[in-house]
């Protein structure tokens, strides 16, 4: 039966609102900045042009707010592949990051990182990845001398976990009784069946996930608005030196630096929303595996699939 509150709920979710609505009404500024004006092209009638007429006004309004929508749901998905698979592809997925933090200590922990990620650069042909990869990092190009920096001293924040190994095993022992009869290692696709059980069984973790989710998804794309906006100062900049002009505020200052200034700032800013977003997609998947490993099977009683069970229990870093 449809109740009142049912007919007034809102047919958006958060992550709508702050992922999709967010992300849209965010890059605004940059695209009329490092686009609209230094191409000179015409703002769009409906974000200028006001009208006395009430019916009109609304529909303007309306129009505003589905541009922006659409545009967000652009940008998350053009950050999904040029962001997230990037990071997926040369660092791995954050459950093969929490395998790896939790399973090493504060001194070989960077060790363990370099060699995962050489690991995985190197499958690149193997898994007939090539063309993908290349784009992907190609895009990634301004950001890599802090890539590097971040390689070279060791800041893999992001792999610091809050699971201890003791959890862990926890988890993986409820696992391999409920889900399915794999080790969780660094080449097994544990994580999405963990996930599936977790939201169906254990709902009272599921807030705590999602917020997590939005706030990593609002990053992600944040992410990807600075790296574009930094393609555009390059751009700029490449034309500056052969032609001398340069379409962004600040022209009487380009010989002082400003521009490459600029760039620095985009692609900090793009590097830190990019940790960001690692960070809280990592707290997602933690909330997954430690709702997992402290579940009181007492409180649900889900049909046990027939299995073999593994000869141990350990959790292990493959490789």
């Amino acid at each position: 039966m449809i109740g009142v509150r049912d007919l007034i709920k809102p047919p958006f979710a958060n992550y709508d609102v702050v992922v999709y609505f967010g992300a849209g009404l965010f890059s605004v500024p940059f695209i009329v900045r490092y686009i609209a004006m230094p191409l000179g092209l015409p703002n769009p009638v409906f974000l200028t042009q006001e009208s006395n007429q009430v019916v009109l006004e609304i529909i303007r309004v309306l129009t505003i707010i589905t541009f922006v929508y659409v545009f967000g749901h652009i940008i998350a998905y053009l950050s999904s592949q040029l962001i997230e698979k990037t990071v997926d592809r040369f660092f791995g997925k954050i459950s093969t990051a929490i395998l790896i933090s939790s399973s090493s200590t504060s001194k070989n922990r960077n060790t363990h990182v370099r060699r995962e990620i050489k690991s995985r650069s190197k499958n690149i042909y193997r898994d007939n990845a090539l063309f993908s990869s290349a784009v992907r990092g190609l895009f990634h190009t301004p950001n890599f001398p802090i890539y590097v920096l971040v390689y070279i001293i060791g800041v893999f924040g992001y792999f610091d976990t809050r699971v201890p190994h003791s959890s862990l095993l926890e988890a993986q022992k409820k696992y391999k009784k409920h889900i399915c009869a794999e080790d969780l290692t660094t080449d097994v696709k544990w994580f999405k069946p963990l996930e599936y059980f977790v939201i169906n069984r254990i709902p009272s973790a599921v807030p705590r996930m999602y917020n997590y989710l939005v706030i990593a998804g609002l990053f992600r794309s944040l992410s990807f608005v600075f790296l574009s906006s930094c393609w555009w100062v390059i751009i700029y900049l490449l034309a500056h030196t052969k032609y001398g002009t340069w379409p962004l505020p600040g022209e009487d200052l380009i010989g002082d630096g400003v521009g490459v200034m600029e760039l620095f700032a985009l692609s900090s800013a793009s590097v830190f929303s990019l940790m960001a977003y690692l960070k809280f997609q990592r707290r997602y998947a933690e909330e997954a595996i430690l709702a997992l490993a402290y579940w009181n099977e007492g409180d649900d009683c889900p049909s046990t699939m027939s299995i073999i069970q593994a000869p141990n229990n350990s959790v292990h870093i493959s490789g």
